[in-house]
């Protein structure tokens, strides 16, 4: 039973419909059936069998008297017995003469009594309208029945999930057990709900690390301000009293030029990451073997002019990936210059295909990541200005391409306290 009402429930709202109006439209004429016949044997009730007659007997006497009488019998029925007629004196009289007629009873709706005649027509109206009425609470009953059981609940479920999206909220779950078309219209709407929230979340992390990023460079910004304005009142000050020779009026000439590089660096990587947002991924098909050697005699000629041994160690062979060969060069490229710069002997790089995910881990024998740098791992990994004037964007601009891939970029230190960086693209 409960499996015929599932297989009900899971039918398509054009199916249920007209399942619903058959059942209903069956139920009308049994109903309509049982009323007709009952109305025509209660009206067969009230009229007088048409098989029963008057059997009138007349009987004349010696004496010149006539007597009649009638009995009413059923034609073909035997054995009808008739009254014995005694006279006054108690003496029996023998007839000289005896008569039969046979009256047939009038079967009509006239010779009924008021009362009878009145539920004799009765009847007949209701054969009529009672089955109009039927027709008409079907048709409503069923529309009833049909929006009760296929479309309120789901409306309902839509109407007030449809609320909470104009009241901002995407934290709920729309879920309507059918497999008909509302069931599917509430998958849907579930499924539009996941991107919504997806959307609304990548975008809100876009805006805070936007605002984060703008938050760092404008404190960076300040350090090379300071130092060109530093250096102009100090100049202001001893120039006029020619306390500067002319080594040390170079020597801040020299400082001054560096921050002015600082600075134009600075506005230069804001505008290479403001075009982040507007890079085009252009996904090719690639052997992933072919691409490792390729990448593998690139980074070994960039190591060797440091005299750095560069290994590369992985479990691919032969297969086929979907990858923009351009944004996985430039992740690559920053990730490996940045590990050049602090890498005493050598570099390790690790590639791995986990499903759709293509790793690579980057590897080199420093002295890692500093606890700061690693604490402030989700402000884009924007690193201090080092010693030699490098400003960390490199990871920036990184982690922002792996993330347009469908990836991610993560800093950490390994047992030996070396850095680890970790590249995740989608493929």
């Amino acid at each position: 039973m409960e499996t015929l009402i599932k297989k009900l429930n899971n039918l398509s709202l054009r199916k249920y419909f007209v399942v619903s109006v058959l059942a209903t439209l069956v139920i009308i004429v049994l109903l309509s059936l049982f009323t007709i016949w009952g109305c025509m044997s209660f009206r067969k009730y009230l009229l007088p069998d048409s098989n029963n007659v008057f059997l009138k007997v007349y009987r004349t006497y010696e004496d010149g008297s006539e007597v009649s009488y009638s009995v009413r019998v059923k034609v073909g029925e035997e054995g009808a017995e008739l009254p014995v007629i005694t006279a006054d004196d108690k003496a029996a009289k023998k007839p000289v003469e005896t008569r039969y007629a046979i009256q047939r009873i009038e079967n009509s709706v006239d010779s009924l009594s008021p009362k009878r005649k009145m539920a004799y027509h009765f009847c007949g109206a209701a054969m009529v309208v009672i089955p109009i009425i039927f027709s008409i609470a079907g048709i409503l009953l069923c529309g009833f029945f049909f929006y009760r059981r296929k479309l309120l609940l789901p409306l309902g479920m839509l109407s007030e999930a449809t609320q909470q999206i104009l009241d901002q909220n995407l934290d709920f779950n729309l879920r309507y057990d059918s497999e008909d078309e509302m069931g599917m219209l509430c998958s849907s709407f579930e499924q539009m709900r996941l991107k919504l929230s997806e959307n609304y979340s990548e975008m809100w992390n876009m805006l805070e690390e936007r605002r984060l990023l703008q938050a760092s460079i404008a404190h960076d910004l300040r350090n090379p301000i300071a130092v060109i304005e530093g250096y102009t009142e100090y100049l202001q000050l001893n120039l006029k009293k020619g306390r500067l020779s002319e080594q040390r009026i170079l020597k801040i000439a020299e400082n001054i030029n560096m921050s002015a590089k600082r600075l134009d660096n600075y506005t230069e990587s804001v505008r290479t990451l403001n075009q982040m947002e507007d890079i085009e991924l252009k996904r090719q098909k690639i052997s992933a073997s072919d691409l490792l050697s390729d990448i593998e005699d690139d980074f070994k000629i960039i190591a060797q002019k440091k005299n750095i041994d560069f290994r590369i160690s992985t479990l691919l062979s032969n297969e086929e990936i979907c990858i923009d060969t351009s944004v996985l060069y430039r992740v690559l490229e920053n990730v490996f210059n940045n590990a050049m710069r602090y890498a005493k002997q050598c570099i390790n790089l690790d590639v791995s295909l986990n499903g759709q995910k293509l790793l690579f881990a980057i590897v080199d024998d420093g002295d890692g990541f500093s606890d700061e740098t690693l604490s402030e791992q989700r402000k884009l990994l924007l690193a201090k200005a080092s010693e030699d004037g490098h400003l960390g964007m490199g990871l920036v601009i990184s982690r922002i391409l792996c993330k347009k891939h469908g990836g991610s970029l993560e800093i950490g230190n390994n047992e030996m306290h070396n850095a680890v960086v970790k590249i995740i693209f989608s493929v």
